[in-house]
């Protein structure tokens, strides 16, 4: 009968530790999942944030269609068009004196709003013929403006910052 009562302490301690390490697994599980949640989030946020961008970049790129002939003699006059960079200085993308020009929003309410700035680069060799710059006489044809667009989000509610940049050219 001594062996009886015995076995019964052990099936009771043997349950109680059975029980402890569901209890583990089922908090690990459930923590994974949390994990991979925000995962999905935080990927959800910034293909939206892309989607922002790419819509702000298309902005700045209209914009420019619309100073045709020549966009780079609205410099200095169109809000966000820069002149060409200085070398030596601070990229305006991350100047805080930079002043960018917000683009019209897309998925209102579920992105940060995008914004955009446009520098002109100066005037670039075609991409069809890049060596067209370097003979003795340069074809009216051969060099057009070219501009750098840059988009990015404004981070709110601690979510990363996205930014893009694309070279536009006529």
């Amino acid at each position: 009968m001594k062996s009886s009562k015995a076995e019964h302490g052990v099936a009771l301690i043997v349950s109680l530790l059975l029980l402890l390490a569901i209890t583990m697994l089922t908090i690990s599980s459930m923590q994974r999942s949390v994990m991979q949640e925000r995962m999905t989030s935080n990927l959800y946020e910034r293909q939206l944030a892309v989607q922002q961008i790419e819509s702000a970049l298309r902005a700045a790129e209209l914009v420019l269609e619309g100073l045709r002939p020549n966009p780079a003699d609205s410099v200095g006059v169109q809000a966000g068009l820069y002149g060409l960079p200085v070398p030596g200085n601070i990229d305006r993308w991350v100047d805080n004196n930079t002043a960018w020009v917000n683009a019209p929003a897309v998925n209102q309410g579920m992105a940060a709003q995008a914004q955009y700035i446009m520098e002109y680069m100066g005037e670039w060799a075609s991409p069809a013929r890049p060596d067209c710059a370097r003979s003795t006489t340069i074809d009216p044809d051969c060099l057009s403006p070219t501009f750098r667009i840059t988009a990015r989000t404004v981070p709110a509610n601690d979510t990363a910052q996205v930014v893009m940049q694309t070279i536009w050219r006529l």
